[in-house]
Parts: structure tokens; sequence; C-alpha cells
């Protein structure tokens, strides 16, 4: 490249500045005016020449003084003639004659003997030397200055002054040695201190698992549970030599390594010590800036470092200690403090380092190529060598009576006397039922302080730092770290204003992001610190006490309006309670007391929900706001009627391990994230090859390694990695417009690549509500002919089956439940009656005639498990109870007396199925006139055996109106949809058809089976015939290349095919998931995602697990933001799906660009700095302020504002930063840009009016960078890097598939328009006071009107140019524009027609053909 240069440059073989002209001639030399001339020395003021005479007559109190001047006193004034030196010191003495006013032009400049011709033109205008005479370097009209000179005159060019040397040895060099030695000495005899006191250390270590085990004296947990929960004795960890434990990174994941220290009064000083250092560093280097501008010493510049080359070597020296330095305080931030205590046993330590291995979920792994593969293996290596993936944090231990402890992520750890570890608890009150209702007395105060003093108390603090803390930690990070350090390097090299403004642009930015975070961390802690006040059964007595003061196996009662502090079951009465901002579920449950009975109670299984009451719910209504009590008695002296027991509270409780998650979130990895570190490792290896070029061409100097440093920074810009969330900001804004909100911001580009979307049925799909159709009654086995409409029309022992089997309450003439259990009620027309008081009676319900009375004895409620719920009821006209079991029309059939069930009834219930209804059905026994003490000592499966099977319920799932129109859009977008449902297989088949998810005229083969252990049984839903083999079917493609037929299978048959593995191959062809449990849905999310990016779509309900599972979860909830899944949306429509993954897509190409852009900008930058470096010049001051302020900041923002697509495209964007596609267009745009810069410096260099008049920097100093732009080569450069820096915006504003057209972006439009028209004005127009600001077309005023320019005063400095302008030729001028015009047509065409066009398109379709497509195929 350098020879390229050279030879454009000159044809000559030497690369000498101004030698030849454009035809190969040796240039003439040019005359240069506007020169000042030397003084002149002689012997006495009468040897001055007329032009020089000193005044004839000074005032009458001044004297001519040996200066030339008048002065009062001559005693003070220096003559310029001695050259420092005294008089006794020079063989004669000489007087200055006056300084000469004027300037004078020297014919033929030459700058090796620039000084000589000075002198000879100076002595020619003064009439010293003939006018006619010619330049004869010995003879300059008067003698060179020298200390024994004895002519009559001579010059006064004393001979350059050496500078000043630094000894070293000053007095603050010495207190530099000596503060940095003693540092040295004093951080030995600290680590040989600390080595001594803590050489048995690595023994007192102990690992502890964030299980919690079950707390002393308290009822052991379940056997299955014991290893798991049972602290560090059940940890299987390999031992190091000598019994210590290994470090964490070896530890297994969930396992915490812990360390004690105690403080120490010398670590403590030391401690003080390196802090005092940092900042010391900082302000080293500030002193050294500093006393480059003069700032030090009196306005002298140097004035503490002696000289340039000085004080650039020690500013070198010191940047490269301090970025050591401050590399080592960033990485040890968390563990530095400790370094400085003593490491000791954890019973004696004021400080308990807790180290825990943390794991990143890598999403949408599989998008590798070579390299990246290569650099995460290496990078992996390291962090297992170097414990890189360890986070350390330290507690204080405190003591809460008897016990010391730790809180850790908001759980408390309690030192064990047994393990000598810390442990965290808790306390399991009992697993059934009946063992729980045992807990109801409550506890003790001493019970309860003991159990707080184990677990914490109920409240989950949370910290929120202050404004200037938060920014201090947002900037104590490597990134704001390069930046600093690079800042540094700008400020010493006199770019300051540009230093400033970068450092705005950063430290603005660094404050937005304090400012969002803190907000959210205050928006959390609002979440968190929740406290009111309670009433407690303590010491048998009810007392009003904080929820803080809370334990497990308190009894709380309950009132209307209360907001839930704890996890807990209800133990008398009941409780409607709004648990909306848990699951996002908008209708009320309604929560049952516990049964007199040993069911099984788990707070986790879907089964015992229906007890439980859960901490941030609402109870809207109670059994008790009153107190029954004795007459009179009031509030204090009775017994509430709803309580509750308290199981789980801090973070046990689900809403307390909510709030760990969100402040503790697992790291996840996007592929971008992953190769973004390659690209950044590419661009430091690129900045890398600029430094070295860079100090090669500038001379081996330590002015080249400012140029370097300063090369290094540009090419790896400090704003690129905020580029990449820019995209993510304004899609979520976008989104949160549309009414979707997000609490994961990555996981908005993960929406981009999604590929699979999960579908809930019930609610999401189709409409909240099913609208009830009718009854088809069973009797003798027999099967009525048509459904019954009416409720009230049906045998009476139906109606009140169907009036009392569900668990709907009344909240104030509102119906409280299930939605088909409301349904189901409000079509029975029967009224749910204030409570009789009857210790048997759940409910009493009344016909609408009022005639019959009907009480609920016994309920159980629905379990997925089961599938099934059961209700006894009395009537009280007859005094006979009977059984009722309602559930899905499959489970009833099996419970059902088998001569009970018609021969066609699952033919009859799966053609209802396929009409689209949802079948339920209903069972019946009549137990007579049973005691109902009896009847409440039975067992669920004691009431239930022996029912009769006595009718269909039937409902309608009608879809919501746009489903069917998203769904299309989805697929048309290259997504494939899936039902996951709980709902019967075909109905689901039903909806999937309705709603497109299945083709038209597709076979569906349903795969069924009693028990996951039974054999899969195959048919086709349409003819209900039997398929032995479904590989022939399977076999079968359309025209597409997919199988023509589609599969769907049932919860029990998922679980055959997940157990025998044959999941896998069929995971495809299986449009619809029915009879899905919760846990079944998390699997099936779990086996997309091993395939493909998935995304899981449901109402917040039964399908929280699968949507916190899946790569994106979006819930259709009420809340703003749903806790239950990264995204929510209060639009309740799968519309908000299209809008998510268009977002996405339109996000991650907008991250994409920006990335370009800044990648751009980096190349583009290093060439325009090598180029420069080169010709020894530097573009103006204003076009760097330009660049790296408006263009680099301005423009970034103005191309993410590009608008989203309005339609899914059909494909998704690349999210690879490595992807070919994604470097063609950077090294493409770079190599057009090259070629154009290159072009444009030869067309220069063709010019006759050029060659010449070139720069040369033989008489520069380089280190004054500001110096070197008023010529030829910088403005080219500058106009010619000006457009192609702008033109990048416009080339990655294209929107491809995924934005919308280039023009919508109307802020880049306006911002881009505007950069070229300046420019454009700045290249074409004559000179000018706009031009004269980038020093473009401009040059000294008279010299500029000499070209023939009618410019009035250009206002500018003077130029340092011999030819003092560099105003190009007008024809030139449009050349140059026309050329930059043609760079900007070829790298938009570039980007347009082969990157995103069909030249690219068809080169990846061939090499797709040619290599093969690994990308895994889907049927849409």
């Amino acid at each position: 490249m350098i020879n390229l240069l050279c030879g454009l440059k000159y044809s000559a073989p030497t690369c000498v500045a101004n030698s030849v002209d454009a035809a190969g001639n040796t240039c003439p030399l040019v005359d240069r005016s506007g020169l000042s001339c030397p003084v002149l020395c002689v012997r006495d003021f009468s040897d001055c020449p007329d032009a020089l005479q000193p005044p004839s007559k000074c005032a009458a109190d001044e004297q001519l003084c040996d200066d030339g001047a008048c002065h009062r006193s001559c005693d003070a004034v220096e003559n310029p003639c001695l050259c420092g030196l005294a008089a006794a010191d020079v063989g004669a003495t000489y007087k200055s004659c006056p300084v000469y006013a004027g300037t004078v032009t020297v014919q033929h400049y030459d700058p090796s003997v620039k000084q000589e011709q000075i002198e000879f033109a100076c002595a020619q205008e003064w009439g010293l030397v003939s006018s006619n005479a010619t330049f004869d370097r010995s003879d300059t009209g008067a003698a060179v200055w020298a200390a024994n000179e004895t002519a009559s005159a001579m010059w006064g060019d004393c001979p350059l002054a050496q500078d000043p040397e630094l000894t070293f040895t000053e007095s603050f060099c010495l207190a530099f040695y000596g503060i940095i030695g003693a540092e040295v000495v004093l951080y030995l005899l600290w680590h040989v201190y600390k080595s001594i006191r803590e050489r048995h250390a690595a023994r007192m270590r102990r690992v502890c698992s964030q299980s919690p085990t079950t707390a002393a004296g308290e009822q052991p947990l379940m056997e299955k549970d014991a290893k798991v929960q049972s602290g560090t004795s059940s940890i299987d960890i390999p031992m190091s030599i000598g019994g210590s434990v290994p470090p964490a990174s070896r530890l297994p994941s969930g396992v915490l390594l812990l360390r004690g220290f105690k403080n120490d009064v010398a670590g403590t000083l030391m401690y003080c010590l390196t802090l005092l250092s940092t900042a010391g560093w900082i302000v080293l280097l500030a002193v050294i800036v500093s006393d480059y501008y003069g700032t030090v010493r009196g306005g002298v510049a140097y004035g503490l470092l002696a000289n340039s080359n000085t004080s650039m070597a020690v500013f070198i020296f010191v940047w490269h200690l301090a970025a050591v330095w401050l590399i080592a305080m960033v990485a040890a931030k968390r563990r530095l403090r400790n370094y400085f205590r003593i490491e000791c046993a954890l019973p004696m330590a004021n400080v308990v380092q807790v180290e825990e291995r943390e794991d990143e979920v890598i999403m949408t792994q599989g998008n590798q190529n070579r390299l990246t593969e290569l650099v995460s293996s290496v990078r992996d290596a390291a962090v297992r060598r170097f414990g890189l993936d360890v986070v350390a944090e330290s507690c204080a231990a405190r003591l809460a009576g008897r016990h010391r402890y730790f809180e850790y992520r908001c759980t408390r750890y309690v030192l064990s006397d047994k393990t000598g570890s810390f442990e965290c608890h808790s306390f399991v009150l009992g697993d059934t039922h009946r063992s729980l209702l045992e807990c109801r007395d409550g506890l003790s105060t001493a019970e309860a302080q003991e159990r707080q003093a184990q677990i914490g108390e109920n409240f989950i603090g949370v910290f929120v730092p202050s404004f200037p803390v938060g920014l201090m930690q947002e900037l104590f990070s490597f990134f704001y770290l390069y930046q600093l350090m690079t800042m540094w390097v700008w400020f010493y090299f006199n770019y300051y204003k540009m230093a400033l403004v970068q450092m705005g642009v950063i430290l603005i930015s660094a404050n937005i992001k304090v400012f969002i975070r803190l907000r959210s961390e205050r928006r959390i802690k609002g979440l968190a610190e929740r406290r009111n006040r309670c009433r407690v059964r303590r010491d048998g007595a009810w007392v009003e006490l904080d929820t803080a003061e809370l334990a497990p196996g308190d009894v709380v009662a309950v009132e209307a309006g209360m907001e839930v502090m704890c996890d807990g079951c209800v133990l008398q009465g009941e409780v409607v309670a709004d648990e909306s901002s848990l699951t996002g579920e908008a209708m009320p449950v309604r929560k049952l007391p516990l049964k007199r009975d040993d069911i099984a109670y788990d707070p986790q299984s879907s089964s015992s929900k229906a007890y439980s009451v859960y901490s941030g719910t609402r109870v809207l209504q109670c059994t008790g706001t009153a107190y029954a009590g004795a007459a009179g008695a009031g509030i204090e002296g009775g017994e509430p009627q709803t309580q509750v027991l308290v199981l789980r509270t801090r973070t046990g409780t689900d809403k307390g391990k909510l709030i760990q998650r969100i402040l503790f979130p697992t790291r996840y990895s996007f592929v971008l994230d992953e190769q973004l570190r390659v690209a950044i490792l590419i661009l430091l290896a690129y900045g890398g090859v600029g430094f070295s070029l860079s100090i090669w061409l500038m001379g081996h100097d330590l002015t080249s390694w400012l140029y370097g440093t300063f090369v290094l920074s540009q090419t790896l810009p400090p704003l690129l990695p905020a580029a990449l969330v820019i995209g993510q900001s304004v899609a979520a804004d976008r989104l949160r417009r549309q009414h979707i909100y997000c609490v994961d911001l990555p996981r908005i580009l993960c929406a981009a690549k999604v590929r699979v979307f999960l579908f809930d049925k019930t609610g999401t799909l189709t409409k909240e509500g099913l609208e009830y159709y009718g009854v088809q009654q069973i009797a003798a086995g027999q099967i009525a002919g048509e459904q019954q409409q009416d409720m009230q029309q049906l045998p009476a022992h139906l109606q009140i089956g169907f009036a009392a089997c569900h668990a709907v309450a009344d909240l104030d003439g509102q119906l409280i439940g299930n939605p088909v259990d409301v349904e189901q009620f409000r079509q029975t027309g029967w009224r749910i009656q204030a409570r009789r008081g009857d210790a048997h009676s759940l409910d009493t319900l009344t016909s609408p005639d009022g005639r019959t009375t009907a009480h609920v004895v016994r309920r159980f409620e629905f379990e997925h498990a089961r599938q099934s719920m059961a209700v006894a009821v009395q009537d009280a006209g007859t005094g006979h109870v009977h059984v009722f079991v309602k559930g899905s029309f499959e489970r009833i059939g099996q419970l059902a007396r088998a001569g009970s069930v018609p021969a066609d009834y699952d033919a009859t219930a799966a053609a209802w199925a396929r009409r689209g209804c949802y079948v339920l059905a209903l069972a019946h026994r009549d137990l007579g006139a049973a005691d109902l003490g009896d009847v409440g000592r039975m067992t669920r499966a004691q009431l239930e055996a022996g029912c009769d099977l006595a009718s269909l319920l039937l409902f309608r799932n009608n879809l919501k109106e746009d489903t069917a129109q998203a769904i299309a859009e989805l697929r048309r977008g290259d997504t494939r949809t899936v039902m996951v449902t709980g709902d019967t297989a075909m109905t689901a088949v039903y909806v999937a058809r309705e709603c497109g998810m299945v083709p038209e005229n597709s076979r569906v083969l349903l795969g069924e089976s009693k028990t996951p252990a039974d054999e899969i049984q195959w048919t086709d839903v349409d003819t209900r015939e039997p398929v032995g083999d479904i590989q022939p079917c399977l076999a079968e493609l359309g025209s597409d290349g997919f199988p023509t037929t589609e599969l769907a299978v049932g919860g029990a048959a998922f679980e055959r095919l997940c157990a025998t593995g044959e999941i896998g191959a069929l995971l495809p062809s299986i449009r619809v998931f029915a009879r899905m449990t919760p846990g079944g849905k998390v699997e099936c999310a779990k086996w997309h995602m091993r395939y493909a990016v998935t995304a899981m779509c449901g109402d917040g309900g039964n399908d929280t697990g699968a949507l916190r599972a899946a790569h994106v979860g979006l819930a259709l909830s009420d809340a703003e933001a749903s806790i239950v899944s990264p995204f929510s949306s209060s639009r309740r429509s799968i519309g908000a799906c299209v809008a998510l993954l268009r977002e996405g897509r339109s996000g991650l190409a907008t991250s994409f660009s920006a990335f370009k852009f800044l990648v751009n900008y980096a190349t583009t930058m290093s060439m325009l700095e090598i180029v420069q470096f080169y010709f020894s010049v530097i573009v103006p001051q204003a076009v760097w302020i330009m660049v790296d302020s408006i263009i680099s900041v301005g423009l970034l923002l103005a191309v993410t504002q590009a608008r989203t697509a309005r339609r899914l495209a059909a494909g998704r964007p690349t999210a690879r930063l490595l992807g070919a596609h994604t470097l063609a267009s950077i090294w493409g745009q770079t190599a057009i840009n090259y070629a154009f810069l290159y072009g444009a410096m030869a067309l220069l260099f063709a010019q006759g009016w050029f060659r010449c008049h070139e720069f040369d920097s033989r008489d520069i100093d380089t280190s004054l960078w500001w110096l070197l732009g008023d010529n030829y080569e910088a403005e080219v450069i500058s106009i010619v890097c000006l457009f192609q820096f702008i033109n990048a915006a416009g080339v990655y504003n294209y929107g491809y598939r995924y934005r919308r057209a280039w023009a919508t972006n109307y802020l880049l439009v306006l911002v881009y328009a505007a950069c070229l028209a300046v420019v454009s004005a700045v290249t074409l127009a004559d000179p000018n006071r706009f031009g004269c600001l980038f020093r473009i077309n401009c040059g000294n005023t008279p010299t500029v009107r000499a070209l023939g320019y009618g410019a009035a005063s250009l206002d500018v400095s003077d130029y340092n140019s011999p030819i003092g302008h560099n105003v190009l030729p007008r024809r030139f001028r449009w050349t140059l524009w026309g050329l930059c015009v043609a760079n900007i047509a070829v790298c938009l065409a570039y980007e347009k027609l082969v990157v995103l066009g069909p030249v690219g398109r068809r080169v990846k379709a061939w090499w797709a053909a040619r290599h093969g497509d690994r990308k895994l195929r889907l049927k849409l």
C-alpha cells in the first residue's frame, strides 16, 4: 500500500515533496511571501539601515536602550543581540536595530536554506544588498551571529537554545520515586504478613448449598427431597489435597464457596492507601496534561517537565502504568477489600466472601463458524483457567439472638454448630391437609423469634444506591476505562475540544443508563418492600403485628381488601383472591379451606393451589371481615372466621423468588454477543496494524506513539458497544406504544430469530369465555339423540349436579371462578345463598323457582393430573346425598361404571369435538340419606367409585376475530405455528383448522394412549380409522417438499414419545399438542428449543412455566409489565405476536445497521489517518469535530430511527456479526471507499497546478498537528472522507425486508441531506467564511484576492502554507465533487443490488446448492 501511495505521488524513485511536476520535470522553486525578518545587530545605531533607524529623539524622561527602543531605564532591558549571554562573554558589543514591522517575499523559496534566504531578502529590502544581486548563502548582507563576531553588523538569529533538560533528580521526581518505592515495599510486607496469618486458611473454607435445609427440630423433609435440601453434608465435592475445598470454578452450579475474613488495622490502612494510589494516578495524568498546556507553572508550557520530548516520554510511561493499575483495580474490585483483610474461620469472621460459579446461557447456539468456535473455545479455556465465571460478593456477618448469619441475595444463611458452615433454612410444617391443620394454634413468641432468626424477617430490602454512587458503579468498568484512557491521549494530543465532546456524549449516555437502571430498581424496591399490619395468633391470643414479623407456622387473620404478605394455606373460611399480579390471570380465584383428610399437600402442585394464598395477591372477599365470638366481645375478643397458616416468607415465597430472579437474573448471551467479542478482537487487530503503520510513517518517535494510539482509539469507536443496544431500546419503545411491554431488552433481538411459535388455545387463539352449547343426556348406557339447550328442562338430579359441581363463588353479585364453571352455573339459573352456619355445608344453592335447595357438603377441586373435580351434595328436600364428578370426557369415561358407558360414547364425544365443541362429562351417584359425618370421612376415591355416566356438557370455543389473520401473517413471515393446549385433541384440531394453523386439505393423524406406559394408537381424525404405521403417511410429500400429513398427540402420547426418544424425529410434524399439563407445556417448549428459536404465547395462567422456559415468552395479560414472561401485552390478541416479531426483526436489523455504520466509520477513519500520515498532513480540526460529533453521533442516532416494515417478511435478519452477509457489506464498502480515496489522490497528483505546490513538512513540527491541514492533500482527503462518512448512514439505512423504505426514515433523510448539502457547498463554493471554518477552499485574504476572488476579509488565521491558500480550481472542485457523488452511488448500488439484492441472493443460493443448506427446514 505504501508503494502504491508513493507511486501515486511521484514518478521519481525518491518520495520527496515538490521534486517533479506532472510531466516529470524538476519543479521550480516558488516564491513565498509574508515572511518576518530577524533582528539586525550593529556596533552602533548609526550603522542601522534607513528602514531600521531608531527614534531620533526619546521623550524627556526616556533614553534609547540597546534593544533599539526608548525606555525610562535601560537597567532591566534585555539586549536581544546578546542571545542570553553576558556582555563580557561576547567579542564585541552589539545593539539591536528596531524590529522591522513589514514582511518580505523570498523568491525561489527552498526549505533547506530558508533562514539564509529570509536574511538575504531582508538585506535587499533594507539596501544592505543590491536589489539585482542573486542569492548567495555565504553572503546575506550581515555576518552570522557568533559570540566572538566583530563585524559591523550581524544577524540576531541566535542559535537555538538547548531545551532545558529534566535530570530526574528534581524534588518532585525524588518524591515520586519515594512514594512508588514505599508502596512496593508496603505491599510486599503486607503480602508476606497476610500469607503467614493465612497459612491454614484453605482448610477453613466451606461450601453451602443454595437449596434450603430443614431447620433443626422441625418436621423433616420428604425422603425424596432429603438429599437435595440436606445442607453441606450431602454436597458431593471433590476435595483438594490436604482436605481443602476446591476453588469456586470447580464447584457444581448452585453451590457456594464461603470464605471468612476479619478486619485488620494494617490491612485497612493499606486499603486506604490503594484508594489514594488509584486517585493519584488520575491526578498525575492530569498534572502532566496540564503541564503540556502550561497551567502548572504560570502559563509556561513544559514548566514542570522541561521540554516536549521529556513530557511525551513521561506521559507515555505514566499512561501505561496507570492503565495497568486501573485494569487491575477494575478486575479485582469485588475482591480488593478482602485482600486487605485476614482470612479466618467462618465463626470468627466479620465478613463472609461468597463465591459462586455463574453459568451463562447462550441462546440460539449453532450459529457459529470456525472462527467464532475457535475464539469461544479459547475464551472458555481462559474462563476455566482463571475462574472468570466466578462471582464474588462480600456479606457482613451479624448476630440475631444466638445465631450468627449473613444475607446473600436476599436470603439468610445461618452458621451451623454442627458443620461450622452457613446454611439457609426452610420450615416444612406438613405435607398433608391433616398435618397442616394441626398447626392452627400458631406459634409462641419464642418460637417465632427463633424462626425469624434463622430465615430473616418477612421483608425483602432492596438497596438502591444514590445517583452519584450509581454513576461511579457504572463508570468503574472496563468499557469506561478504555474510554477514559483514550480521552487522556486526546487531551494530551491537543484534541481537547473533541475529547470534551466525546466525554460529554459518554457521560450523558452513562447518566441516562444509570437513570434508567435506578428507576427500574426503585420500581423493584416498591414491589419488594411491602409491609402492613395484620392480626396474628401468638401465645394463644390474637395480636396486631407488622407483617415483617411473620414466621412460618404463624396463623394470620384474613380480611377483605388486605394484601397477602406470605405464602400460606387456608385453615378455615374461604378467600377470593386477585392473583393477576403474579399470573396475569384477570379472573379472581376462589381459595378453599384445607380438608380434614390425609390429602397430599404441595404448594407447587396444581391440586393444592385451590387451598393456597400467595404473597403479593390481594384479598377481594373472605368469609370473615367480622369476628365470631361472644356477644359484645367485638373484634378484640372474637375469633377470625377466615384464617391462613403461614408456610413461607421472604424469598421462600413465589413472589420472593420472582424478586430474586429480577434482581439477580440469569446471564443470557445471544449469538450476537458471542460474535461481538470476536468482532472486537478483529477490530483491535486491525487497529494494531494501523498503530504500527502510524509509528512507521510518523518517524518512530514519541509523537508517532500518540498518533498510533489516536488511530487505535478510532478504529475501535467508544460508541460501538452502545450501537447494538440502541436498536433494542427503539424497538422496546415502539412495542410499548402498541401496549406490548418488555422487561428484558436482549430478548427483543431473540424475538427477531423466532422460527416456531407455540400457542395456548383457550383465551389465546380463542375468546376468553366458552359459550354454552348444550347438554346431551346419557341414561341406562344410551345417549339421547339431540342436545338439550335449556338446563331447567333437565331431570332434577342433573339440575342439582350442574348447579353444584363447580368452584364458583359470589362476590357482591359477581360470579367468581373458572370461566367454564361460571358459564355453566349461569345457565342453570340457580343462586348461591348466604351460608347457613352448618359445619357440614360449604355452599347453599337454590333453584330459580326457589322450590329446591341443595347443600354442598364435600368438594374436591379440579386437578390437572386427574382432569376432574367432584362434589357431594345434599338435596334438602329428600335428604339424599348425591355425588357428581365432572371432567374431561376421557377421564369421566374411565371413572364411570362400565355398564353406564354407551358403546358409542367415545365416537359421540369425538364428533362433538371435531365440530369445535369443548366437551365435558358428568357422572352421578346417589348415596341415599347418608350420614353427613360418614360422607365427610370418605376419601375422594370412595366417593367417586360406582358413579354412572349422566351427560355430556358442551361448550363452543370461538376464535378471536383476528386470530386467523395473525396466524396467516406468521406463516407468511416464515414462522411455524403450533398449538399446545390442555383441551381435547379433537377440539384443538378443529380450532387449528379453523384458524389456518393446519393447512387446508391436510390429513391429520391423532396419536393417543391411555397412560404414558401404553402404546400410542394413531387414528385418522376425520375417518376415525386406525393407522398402524405413520411413516408412509409422512413420506407423502406435497409440492413444497413437506409431508401432506399433520400429527396431533395427546398428553400421555407426548410423554410416551419423550420416554422412547421418538419425539425428536416426529416433532417437526406435530402441529397440535392436546391434553397438556403445565409441566407438559414446559417440556414441549424445551423440545422445540433444541431445534429452533421458540416463542410461547399464553394468557399467563397454566402457561406460566412455558412462558418462562421459552426463548421468547409473550403473556396476554392486563398488567403493564407481567412478571411471568419477558413480554406481556394488554391487547389480549395474538396480533401482538406479529407486532413482536416485526419489531424484533426491525430492532435486530437496526442494531446491525448501527454496528456496521460504526465499523465503517472505524475503517474509513483508519484509512484517512494512514493516508494523511503518509503525506505528513492532518485534516483540519473543524473536520475532526464534524466527523466525531455531528456525523458519528448524529447520524448514528438517525440510522436507528428507521421505521418497522408493515408486514412480516419471509425470513429473519442475520444475527451473525461475522457472517458472510455482514462481512460482505462492511468490507465491500471499505474496499470501495479505499479505491475512491486513492483515485482522488491520484487525480490530485495528476494536476499541473498542484505539482510543485505539495505540502512539505520538513520545516514543520509534526507534533503540532493542528498546523498540518492548510494544504491541498489534507483538503482532498477531508472532502472525500466526509462524503464517505456521511454516505455510510445512507447505505445502512436500507430497510431490506424488515424495515420500511429508505425515504421513510425522515430524521435520517433530513440529517443526511443536510450534511451532504453542507459538504457539497464547502467543496464547490468560492472562498467564504463558512468554508474557512473547515480550512477548505480558503486562504489568507490578500492571497485569495490575488487569485481573483473578490472576497471580503475571511477572518481566518494565517495559513501555514508557502502559497498561503488551498483554493481548488473551479473545474477541479466539480470534478472532485463528481467523484464523490460517484463514490456515493457505487456504495448505495453495491449495498442495494449486491449485498441485499439479486446478486447476493443468487450467490447465497449457489453456495447452498454447492455446499448444502445446514438450516433446519420446517413446515409452516
